[in-house]
């Protein structure tokens, strides 16, 4: 018994290991922070509006969405429920340490931020809440090498035919 729990334990390492990013495995994927207030239900139907964004473009952006006026696991889990939400969500006021700095200095904000970090995590856009659409186009050209989409090759030549 002892051998198998050193074999599994060691099995679980090795793949974390050759899963775990690194320096080599290329650029890490682009994060976008939403933050927003749970009372404000324009900035909710944002939250759901990106959602449906990063879904229908195969989900190539790290979403995190940082929420005003609701603190804990439960609360935050209902909220992702009745608003149809699939990415995290945190409570602004945990403070959490691992957010980029732009958006720490915004946690206060009425009007909600949303912060587009690249693959370096150099901040690549930034506005309101409002201005979410702005945000998720600079997100389309960033990711523009990165998001494929398949066209027939009869396609082409429908374009060709358009053009003679």
């Amino acid at each position: 018994m002892k051998k198998l729990f050193v074999m599994v334990f060691s099995l679980l390492a090795l793949v974390g290991a050759v899963g775990a990013p690194s320096a080599a495995s290329g650029p890490l994927p682009a994060r976008l922070f939403y933050l927003f207030s749970a009372d404000d239900a324009s900035l909710r139907l944002g939250a759901a509006h990106l959602d449906r964004w990063n879904q229908d473009h195969g989900r190539p952006l790290q979403v995190l969405g940082v929420v005003q006026h609701r603190s804990g696991t439960e609360a935050l889990e209902q909220l992702r429920f009745e608003e149809g939400i699939s990415f995290p969500l945190v409570g602004a006021a945990a403070q959490p340490p691992d957010l980029p700095a732009e958006l720490s200095r915004q946690l206060d904000n009425p009007a909600g931020f949303v912060l587009l970090l690249d693959g370096t995590g150099r901040a690549a856009a930034a506005g309101s809440a409002a201005e979410l659409n702005q945000v998720l186009a600079r997100a389309a050209l960033l990711l523009g090498a990165q998001v494929s989409t398949e066209v027939d090759e009869s396609t082409w030549g429908k374009v060709k035919e358009i053009f003679k």
